[in-house]
């Protein structure tokens, strides 16, 4: 994804434990209806979404939990819905965003307007290159570690 390509505001998942990185695919089992609306809508448009921290959980009063900064846009990469209804979906990880506001908006799930101005180092494909001689010195500090163990 170039930086010109990037969204202004995306969906916005509020997941408690759980992280996306950049370059990274996760699977998610999406059940909740606001959450398959959201899926629904993104997967007829660009598939893009935001996964990011909520703060806290939402209380009984239902009050909205408040959300970290940053998060990370992913993009869907599979898509399946089973006989239940649910989608099972992977997302892959594409950039580290910053929540500038909420937006409100009549549906049922979040969205925000964005900004990736201190990440686009994360559309970088820049792979760090392992010498045989660094792997030799990992194998021999686990093997160091697993005889401490005794294994």
């Amino acid at each position: 994804m170039k930086k010109e390509d990037l969204p202004k505001k995306i969906a916005v998942f509020p997941l408690s434990n759980f992280i996306i990185f950049p370059k990274t695919t996760v699977p998610l089992n999406i059940f909740e209806p606001r959450y398959i609306d959201m899926i629904n809508d993104c997967m007829k448009s660009d598939k893009l979404l935001g996964m990011i921290q909520p703060k806290n959980k939402q209380n009984e009063n239902g009050n909205i939990p408040e959300l970290y900064e940053i998060g990370c846009m992913g993009k869907i990469t599979s898509f399946k819905e089973t006989e239940d209804k649910r989608f099972l979906i992977e997302l892959k990880g594409l950039i580290r965003f910053q929540i500038q506001k909420e937006i409100n908006s009549n549906k049922k799930y979040r969205e925000c307007e964005i900004s990736f101005n201190n990440f686009y180092e994360d559309l970088n494909n820049n792979k760090a290159d392992i010498k045989f001689s660094d792997l030799e010195i990992i194998f021999k500090d686990l093997k160091n570690i697993f005889e401490r163990k005794g294994f």
